[in-house]
């Protein structure tokens, strides 16, 4: 198999895919932190309620290592996202 396939298969597993969406959180939560306004608030909470979806499908994945860190990361996120509570909000 090439390199190129087997790095497709590795990013779809649902670990990766549970990471990936902490990613993104990260970068949501932070755009919100830099300009908090009510649409970037609201962007950050889905995309928390979508990390919080794809790593409930990763539990009981065999890379369970990876699957802990990722929650560790998120539980960073989610600290972060609930420090916008005492940020003034943009309309």
């Amino acid at each position: 198999m090439s390199k190129r396939g087997y790095t497709s298969m590795q990013t779809n597993t649902p670990v990766s895919q549970a990471n990936n969406a902490v990613g993104r959180l990260h970068n949501a939560v932070s755009q919100a932190l830099s300009h908090p306004t009510e649409e970037l608030v609201e962007q950050a909470e889905n995309s928390l309620a979508h990390t919080e979806q794809a790593i409930q499908q990763a539990q009981g994945s065999s890379n369970d290592l990876t699957l802990e860190f990722t929650e560790e990361k998120l539980a960073i996120e989610k600290s972060r996202l609930a420090s916008l509570s005492s940020v003034e909000i943009e309309g």
